[in-house]
């Protein structure tokens, strides 16, 4: 795996990180996408606050997850092992010290190709098409 290669990653210049992650969260849903679960990892600030001890290096951690029951059907009936991947995620998350947030995500197509199986691999092409097409909708 090469991770700067199989990981697609977006600077945004937001001001808000909220606003960014309900932004986010529409351009998935707009593409008839389902949002499955939404981990707010740093909700673990709200240990520190309560005199709890966190050495966390980042501000905002989210991992949003998602699917297409028809896409994921389809793929799973290809190879049913491939649900092991799913549903597919975004992490939308900064660094203490960043600036800017970022939106990252595994490319679909580098899972898909474990499979070897083309039904997979075409769910998987789309997938990330509609990925990439979320990050370029998000403009500020």
């Amino acid at each position: 795996m090469n991770i700067d290669g199989d990981i697609v990653t977006k600077s945004f210049a937001v001001e808000d990180f909220d606003d960014l992650l309900k932004d986010l969260l529409s351009e998935i849903e707009l593409r008839n996408y389902r949002i499955t679960r939404i981990n707010h990892i740093d909700n673990v600030l709200d240990q520190k606050e309560r005199g709890l001890s966190t050495k966390m290096k980042f501000k905002h951690y989210k991992i949003v997850e998602f699917c297409n029951l028809n896409s994921c059907a389809e793929m799973i009936s290809s190879d049913m092992r491939a649900g092991v991947f799913m549903p597919v995620r975004f992490i939308a998350y900064q660094g203490r010290d960043q600036s800017k947030p970022q939106v990252s995500f595994l490319r679909p197509t580098r899972f898909a190709a474990l499979f070897g199986a083309q039904g997979v691999m075409d769910i998987a092409v789309d997938l990330e098409k509609n990925m990439n097409d979320v990050l370029e909708e998000l403009v500020y």
